[in-house]
């Protein structure tokens, strides 16, 4: 079985198989923990997987894939993220699951011994716990589904189904076989020399929850849509926003929902929300946006303000979303067992404006959006705030485009796989290199979900594939060129770099940016973390230039049979000379890892809610603005938004680990190291604070909590 059927048998969402495809996606990572402990420690390069990028090789276990019938992968050692990580990831896809089984009105809702929301009896994204309280946890997990499976009703249902599977259809029993065959194929000894008594515990109880969830999906897929007492009507014809809100059982419906459609929350999305990276300073007149001088005062006097656009021109108080990145994506299709519908990409341009100086408020505004009349069209067509329903259309439009634009580009091209190169070099420094102790838990999990992003949600017939507007090919290929804008020009993407690219550093103008405030708390955090931790091992720029460990590892990175990086080092060349150029290179490795990542990552559940973040249009672009046909006309159906809560779930719920708390193995006894990293914590933890009381001005309309050290993990491990 190849790597596009493994994402259609694990990650391709459809009505009749959800349910099972991700329990089938939990089996599989419990395999993987269990293989884990018998992989080599063996890091290489490979350029195949998303070419031409370099990315970790990981070799398939062949035995395995005998035993399972699909790709299992052999992981280099130690890449594999802890017990704790794998069990927030099984509570992730067991909530998905029971969410969208209750929404649908599956066979599960018949059960009546049981409230659902008490199932869990921790949320997914507790903190470091003790190993003896994650085996309580796992414990009572178990528990609660074995009471589950005792209800009467499920009982009922499953002795039913159970007469009408084979024992080769049946996905207990298939799965029950898989645990038994692989287990078989570890020397015990093994086993028992790596895994403690707990550890054993807690592995013994996650195969016995995976069957039992496997019992709950066979149900819930069986009986999908097939009741006629259902609460809300499925109508892909016409949808409305209620029916997106009752998708939301027992995951909580995200905050946008109650206020998306707010012009001003439209704008503060632009600095505040899932993609805050496209705002730029508008430098220059564009034809694309022909606001006159009098629908500029219009549209100012609508929101409470006397301006000009003259006044706005003059003093830089303009900015602008330019989508023209994506312009040679082209318009996808989304096949279903019923039908094939047409997907639409857009790449509109998004004007805005901050209030003079002197006003009461300050808030960024939107004045205009517009798009070409059709792909190949130099007709630009102008939607303002003076229109009417086909304004909150043309907003619809740029969070559809802007959602795609954060998938492809800022989120996997931009902290994914810029990360992703590093990670074989730093793993051949000594063990004991300063560089090499650093950065290791800064990629832990990375490699593991690089490879489940390539192989499985931007596969033909993966998430991407299905979900975004664009054709799998343009998806790969927009990610991959994102990529490479960064990995071309390391030197200049650290992140005081990129907001002074797009000139949106200066507050008196552009007051209200929860991103670029919080992200400089972080940053300066991070880089005097490293500074400090530098100057323990480098006493001068010398040290540097002759550590011939750390030369190798610049030189693999931009070697074209290795990293492929460009302009990275002292020299643009790889070669480090000053301790300065490795103080903004590592900087900005941990900072793109930890909090880039979580800024575009955990946004993601707000992204949940698809009326307000379509991740595809389903209707062309209106060309009039006077069209009067309502926004949700174009929205995805009941069912791809379904697809979307599952997916950005589970991506944007797993919290594993947290910025500075690195391992007690870490680093070794060191007075100096023990000092700085004392100082980075309370740096974190001062930033915490500021963060906090920012959120409560009232000039952030929507707390921006996703930059809170707290909430940063260490290292891209989902």
């Amino acid at each position: 079985m190849s790597e596009i059927q493994l994402a259609n048998s694990l990650s391709k969402n459809s009505e009749k198989n959800t349910a099972r495809n991700l329990v089938k996606l939990a089996a599989f990572l419990v395999v993987l923990y269990i293989i884990e402990r018998d992989s080599p420690a063996e890091y290489e390069y490979n350029y195949s997987y998303l070419n031409p990028l370099a990315m970790t090789n990981v070799p398939r276990y062949k035995i395995i894939e005998k035993i399972v019938g699909f790709p299992v992968i052999q992981l280099p050692k130690g890449t594999f993220p802890t017990l704790q990580w794998l069990i927030k990831v099984v509570l992730s896809l067991l909530k998905i699951f029971i969410n969208s089984s209750l929404s649908q009105n599956s066979g599960l809702s018949k059960a009546k011994s049981f409230e659902w929301t008490k199932l869990f009896p921790i949320s997914n994204d507790f903190g470091d716990i003790s190993e003896e309280s994650l085996k309580d946890v796992v414990e009572q997990l178990h528990l609660n589904l074995e009471k589950i499976d005792k209800d009467p009703e499920i009982e009922r249902q499953w002795q039913e189904l159970s007469q009408q599977k084979s024992a080769e259809e049946n996905l207990v029993q298939i799965i029950d076989n898989d645990f038994k065959e692989i287990q078989s194929q570890i020397p015990q000894e093994k086993i028992d020399e790596l895994a403690s008594t707990a550890e054993k515990t807690v592995l013994d109880n996650l195969q016995k929850i995976v069957k039992y969830s496997a019992k709950l999906a066979e149900i819930a897929d069986a009986n999908k849509f097939s009741t006629s007492d259902s609460s809300v009507e499925f109508s892909p014809q016409s949808p409305t926003l209620d029916d997106y809100d009752q998708q939301f059982t027992i995951i909580r419906k995200p905050a946008i929902a109650y206020n998306f459609q707010q012009d001003l929350i439209f704008a503060y999305l632009q600095v505040a929300g899932p993609n805050p990276m496209v705002i730029e300073q508008f430098q220059a007149s564009d034809s694309r946006l022909p606001v006159t001088p009098e629908q500029y005062s219009q549209i100012a006097a609508k929101f409470g303000f006397a301006d000009s656009l003259e006044a706005a021109i003059a003093d830089d108080r303009l900015y602008v979303a330019d989508y023209a990145l994506l312009n040679s994506l082209v318009n996808g299709s989304f096949i279903s067992q019923e039908l094939e519908q047409q997907k639409y990409i857009a790449t509109p341009v998004a004007l805005f404006a901050v209030p003079p100086a002197d006003s009461w408020s300050r808030p960024l505004f939107p004045v205009a959006i517009s798009y070409q009349r059709t792909a190949i069209s130099t007709e630009w067509i102008l939607f303002t705030p003076l229109d009417g329903e086909s304004w909150m259309t043309a907003k619809n439009i740029v969070q559809m485009t802007d959602s795609n634009y954060h998938e492809l580009i800022s989120h996997l091209g931009r902290t994914h796989l810029v990360v992703e190169p590093f990670i074989v070099p730093t793993n051949y420094l000594p063990e004991d290199h300063c560089v090499r102790k650093l950065l290791v838990p800064h990629f832990e999990g990375t490699v593991l979900i690089n490879y489940g992003a390539h192989a499985i949600l931007v596969a033909p017939g993966g998430s991407v594939d299905s979900l975004l507007a664009s054709s799998v090919g343009g998806d790969q290929a927009m990610a991959a060129k994102a990529t490479q804008s960064y990995l071309f020009n390391f030197n200049e993407i650290s992140f005081p770099q990129t907001l002074a690219n797009r000139r949106v550093t200066d507050v008196s103008k552009l007051p209200t940016y929860p991103y670029r405030d919080d992200g400089l708390l972080i940053w300066n955090a991070i880089e005097i973390w490293v500074r400090d931790y530098f100057s323990i091992y480098y006493s001068n720029d010398s040290a540097v230039e002759n550590d011939t460990d750390l030369q190798t590892w610049g030189s693999t990175l931009v070697s074209l049979q290795g990293g492929r990086l460009q302009n990275f080092g002292d020299d643009g060349q790889g070669k480090f000379n000053t301790i300065n150029c490795l103080v903004k290179t590592i900087s900005t490795v941990i900072f793109t890892a930890s909090a880039q990542h979580a800024a575009v990552n955990f946004s993601q559940q707000e992204m949940m809610y698809t009326p307000a973040f379509p991740l595809a249009r389903y209707l062309p672009a209106p060309i009039n603005p006077q069209d009067p046909e309502s926004f949700i006309k174009g929205l995805p159906s009941l069912s791809q938004a379904q697809s979307q809560i599952d997916t950005l779930y589970l991506l944007g719920s797993v919290y594993y680990t947290q910025l500075g708390k690195y391992s007690l193995s870490a680093f070794p006894d060191n007075d100096r190291l023990e000092e700085a990293l004392n100082k980075f914590q309370h740096n974190l933890k001062a930033a915490e604070t500021t963060i906090k009381e920012r959120n409560r001005n009232p000039d952030r309309l929507m707390p921006y909590e996703f930059l809170l050290p707290s909430q940063i993990p260490q290292s891209i491990n989902i």
